[in-house]
Parts: C-alpha cells; structure tokens; sequence
C-alpha cells in the first residue's frame, strides 16, 4: 500500500474547533481503512490567495496541517470525497509520497560501509564522476 501526504489548509478557527477539524479528517482516512502515520502542524500563515469557505466566508489566514498516511489506491478517492464534505476544510491536496515507500540503494559490498549515492553532487564533477554516473560517458552518437 503506498504512501500518501494530506495538506489540509483549517479556517483560522479557535484550538478547540480546530482540534475537532482535525479529528473528523483523521476519521475519515480511518474509516476508508487508511493508517495514520504522523500529523504535523505547520501553524497559522497568511493564505497567498484569498479562499472562500463552504459557508461563502473569505479567509486570508489559515492552519497548515500535514498528515502522512498509508491506504489503498482505490480508498483514496474516497477519502477526497469525505474531505470535500468537511466545512473547515479550505484546501486539501494529496500527494503520493515516493521517498518514504522507497529503500536507498545500498553500495556495501563495492565500498565496504554503507553510502546511499556515490557522488557528492555539492562539489564540482570531475571526469572519474561522470564515468560513473553517465553511462554514456565517450560513446559515440
């Protein structure tokens, strides 16, 4: 099952209400047999845009929720589909997180330690660097 990351953008609602806003999304992914892996709260910020609400209110700041989450392919329609319900919700956007679901590759046995990437793309590239991470290195076209 993969990997999923919800931003949900809360009306700058009291902590009481929004706690309850937060609840009823993390119902929602629970009751579409997701599993809720972490929430984090990125604060009140000033909205780049003005949104308009369920309740046609304007709303220039809001609270950036993050919610990482496992569930199936088909469960997650479903999912948007009860966010769109919720009153609180100004924005949701759902991502596929692919960093998370993936394992970096292990060079243990050519380098005797563990490295996840071979070059360190912060320095310049030299020729010995671009045999080994262009495989078309002095190939002729």
């Amino acid at each position: 099952m993969p990997n999923y990351q919800l931003l949900c953008i809360f009306k700058n609602l009291p902590k009481s209400e929004l706690m309850m806003g937060i609840k009823a999304a993390a119902t929602c992914i629970l009751d579409h047999n997701g599993v809720i892996k972490s929430f984090e709260n990125l604060g009140l910020r000033r909205l780049p845009i003005r949104l308009i609400g369920n309740d046609a209110q304007t709303c220039r700041e809001g609270h950036y929720i993050f919610i990482n989450f496992i569930s199936g392919t088909t469960k997650v329609y479903e999912v948007m589909a009860a966010l769109n319900r919720e009153s609180d919700i100004l924005r949701r956007v759902l991502s596929n997180d692919d960093k998370a679901s993936e394992k970096p590759e292990c060079h243990c046995d050519k380098y005797g330690y563990f490295v996840t990437d071979i070059v360190d793309y912060t320095k310049p590239l030299t020729v010995w660097n671009k045999k080994i991470t262009d495989p078309l290195y002095k190939t002729r076209l």
